[in-house]
């Protein structure tokens, strides 16, 4: 029974206890636990104490990938019996809204209920790109309320919209959602840009619809692009994204996770030289930090959470 307890509490399906006696038709389906031995405990878990560290410390039964795929799988069943409390967690402060502007350009680029379909050749699954992707995933997971979902092909059923990491592919991928599979490669998704520490949090946030925070609309307030120094071909990852996309309640912010690095996309920066240089840097500490933050700042968080508080609600209370 403490089992169970735990995964409602966890979950949005419920369980409840049936008479023995109760009258069954052949739409009902009970499920039958046996006890033979009348077990009231189950053996307690085992642990190498002879390691440092004993780690005991996840309190979930569930994994967060299993959680996920079970509660889209139930969300007409569950209904309103979501927890509003989870949502609310992950969602975070959402004391501002977007203009409609900002609706109707956003609208076909956010994914289907906030999950993410992605799968992955199978050569790359223990390769250490794969394990910072993954790292980096989990990380967006736990701070706001999206998902990304892995997929397994198997001949017969194949998502239609997923992103594939291989071997080869594009070095990049698409803004926002896009109703066909992508074929990404890997090691350019995850190393990506010279300079730029975390890429491969900037290309999640990418397939997520946000835009670079260097590309926002009104950059040339807080930044200036040096075009000469720009790689030939690499110009279009430097370009301002459209009036429609600028989100006005979120300030600019140069510990963005997505912000460039001061050599972003440099053909040849020799010392000194910049592609990405902000406008009013004291001691050059703006140009120095800049595109090397390895966390989502407050204002990343914030972004993906209005970007999808409406597909995250569909998907827990199926409003």
């Amino acid at each position: 029974m403490t089992t169970l307890s735990r995964i409602m509490d966890e979950l949005c399906v419920k369980f409840f206890q049936s008479p023995m006696n109760y009258n069954t038709s052949n739409t009902d389906k009970i499920l039958y636990i046996s006890n033979p031995d009348k077990r009231k405990t189950c053996e307690t878990n085992r642990y190498n104490f002879n390691k440092p560290v004993v780690d005991s410390s996840n309190s979930m039964l569930i994994s967060a990938s299993d959680r996920n795929y079970i509660n889209a799988h139930f969300k007409n069943e569950c209904g309103s019996i979501s927890k509003p409390l989870l949502i609310q967690r992950r969602l975070g402060s959402l004391d501002v809204e977007m203009t409609q502007d900002n609706v109707k350009y956003y609208k076909d680029k956010v994914w289907p209920l906030g999950i993410v379909l992605y799968g992955v050749d199978d050569e790359l699954g223990d390769t250490m790109d794969y394990k910072i992707l993954r790292h980096a995933m989990t990380s967006i997971e736990i701070s706001t309320c999206v998902v990304f979902q892995e997929v397994k092909t198997d001949g017969v059923l194949e998502a239609k919209s997923q992103i594939w990491f291989s071997k080869d592919g594009n070095e990049m991928p698409m803004l926002g959602f896009v109703e066909n599979k992508q074929s990404v490669k890997l090691s350019s998704f995850v190393n990506g840009a010279a300079g730029h520490d975390a890429h491969v949090y900037n290309n999640l946030l990418r397939i997520l619809g946000v835009h670079m925070m260097s590309n926002r609309f009104d950059r040339d307030n807080y930044v200036t692009i040096n075009w000469r120094n720009v790689e030939k071909g690499k110009e279009q990852y430097l370009e301002r994204a459209p009036e429609e996309a600028w989100l006005t309640q979120i300030p600019y912010d140069f510990d963005s996770i997505t912000h460039a690095p001061a050599n972003y996309m440099c053909g040849d920066c020799g010392l000194g030289a910049t592609t990405v240089q902000p406008i009013q840097d004291y001691l050059w500490q703006r140009t120095i930090s800049m595109g090397h933050s390895k966390d989502l700042s407050k204002y990343d968080i914030q972004i993906i959470n209005m970007l999808y508080v409406t597909q995250c609600r569909k998907r827990l209370f199926d409003v």
